[in-house]
């Protein structure tokens, strides 16, 4: 038990001895930020008068284009839109259109000449005169309306009816 008590006193004056050997600190502690409070500030509402939406600008329509294939024995028998991927409509030998569309007929007669007529008298029989197969005469329906169309040449064909939208 002398050992163990003078094994203590060693070892408490060991300490003490090393304690004192730190270093204390160089400069003056920085005191530790502590947040303050901020005041919220609230918007001030101003009243301000709407101004108007601008309309966006119509997009411009695209003339549709059609062509009918005219035979000396079938008449208007076939139409196709060239310029869009829609199938026009043409039932009971009428085609619904819009103002501004063009329409093309284009013969299929190998032996005969046919003469393109509007019973409005909307072009000179002489242009719409179309003498041999693959002759194209074409028209630009401007105005709405009912138009009616038959070839010349042979008037027990069915006549054809356009109709023209605004």
């Amino acid at each position: 038990m002398k050992y163990v008590t003078l094994i203590s006193i060693i070892l408490i004056l060991l300490s003490s001895v090393f304690l004192g050997c730190v270093k204390a600190p160089v400069g003056t502690p920085t005191p530790t930020a502590t947040p303050t409070p901020t005041e919220t500030v609230e918007p001030t509402v101003v009243p301000t008068t709407p101004s108007p939406t601008p309309t966006p600008a119509p997009m411009p329509r695209v003339q549709a284009v059609y062509k009918f294939y005219v035979h000396d024995i079938d008449g208007f028998y076939r139409v196709r839109a060239l310029n869009t991927t829609q199938i026009p409509k043409y039932t009971n030998l009428t085609l619904r259109i819009n103002a501004g569309d063009k329409v093309i007929w284009e013969s299929e007669s190998e032996d005969y000449t046919i003469t393109i007529v509007s019973e409005q008298g909307l072009w000179d029989n002489t242009s719409a005169k179309l003498r041999w197969d693959a002759q194209q005469f074409s028209y630009t329906f401007t105005q709405p309306g009912t138009y009616g169309i038959y070839v010349k040449e042979f008037p027990k064909i069915r006549h054809q009816k356009i109709i023209v939208m605004p």
